[in-house]
């Protein structure tokens, strides 16, 4: 825990997608202070079609959405969201304001599963 997920439209070689995955587990250790192993990150590339933004089909996008234990700090958030928008820009040299979004998404601790199927509450 956090889980990044990473949704883009195609385009990307693999050495980018590559280089975007590591940076957004890079900005989740340095903003939040997560252990590396903790970190898992998901890319998935979006068939064509599958990707509506402002009405249009098919404009290039990266959404990157984090899902994490609460307690982190505004501050930690904030520091979160800018450096994934600007991985995501600088990668896939998209626009960050007009085609990169990021959203965090705050787990109670008696939501969020970890090892050996306990819920973090339980694992303290």
């Amino acid at each position: 825990m956090p889980y990044v997920t990473i949704s883009l439209t195609p385009g990307l070689s693999v050495e980018k997608r590559t280089e975007l995955m590591s940076r957004c587990s890079d900005a989740v250790v340095e903003s939040v202070g997560a252990p590396l192993a903790s970190v898992r990150v998901i890319l998935q590339e979006l068939a064509p079609g599958a990707y509506l933004d402002g009405g249009a089909f098919d404009n290039p996008g990266v959404v990157i959405v984090v899902d994490l234990i609460e307690g982190r700090t505004q501050p930690q958030k904030d520091a979160l969201i800018a450096m994934l928008s600007r991985a995501a820009a600088e990668v896939s040299g998209l626009s960050e304001e007009r085609h990169v979004r990021v959203r965090l998404v705050d787990f109670p601790r008696g939501n969020m599963g970890m090892a050996n199927g306990l819920t973090a509450l339980a694992s303290g």
